[in-house]
């Protein structure tokens, strides 16, 4: 576990830094608004970050146990979810933010993670709502409308 680890931290270590350096001559603020590096300078300060904290622990753990796989369920979960996340980008543009967003939640937390009805509903409502609620009527940013026009 300790050799895959370090691996891990490396490898997230390096791409954050990529994220940092190909997007570093976009602008971070607009007139109004977070520009096209706000968010991705953030994913690569939050990754670098914990590839830094996963590096330190890997370095100062004693022993090289095995890795911790997943069971059949577990690995069924996560090709799943990689599925639904992909899903989700593909009919972005036609579904929108608001509709997208509430299928891929519901899709997820229903379908994959077998979760229960109320709570769920509950929770892709609420997350919806914030992502609009923040980015569409606080920050002014347009996003994906879809063809029904929300």
């Amino acid at each position: 576990m300790k050799t895959l680890d370090i691996v891990a931290a490396l490898v997230l270590l390096g791409l954050s830094a990529l994220v940092a350096f190909e997007t570093w001559d976009l602008p971070y603020w607009s007139t109004f608004a977070p520009g096209p590096a706000f968010a991705s300078l953030w994913v690569a300060a939050a990754g670098a970050l914990i590839g830094a904290v996963l590096l330190v622990q890997a370095l100062r753990s004693s022993g090289d146990r095995p890795a911790d796989w997943p069971d059949r369920t577990g690995a069924r979960q996560v090709v799943l979810g990689i599925a639904a996340l992909w899903l989700l980008f593909a009919l972005l543009p036609f579904l929108g933010t608001l509709i997208g967003g509430l299928v891929f939640m519901l899709l997820f937390l229903l379908g994959i993670a077998r979760r229960p009805l109320v709570p769920s509903l509950a929770a892709s409502v609420l997350t919806v709502a914030l992502i609009e609620s923040v980015f569409v009527l606080w920050l002014d940013i347009s996003l994906p409308t879809g063809i029904l026009g929300f």
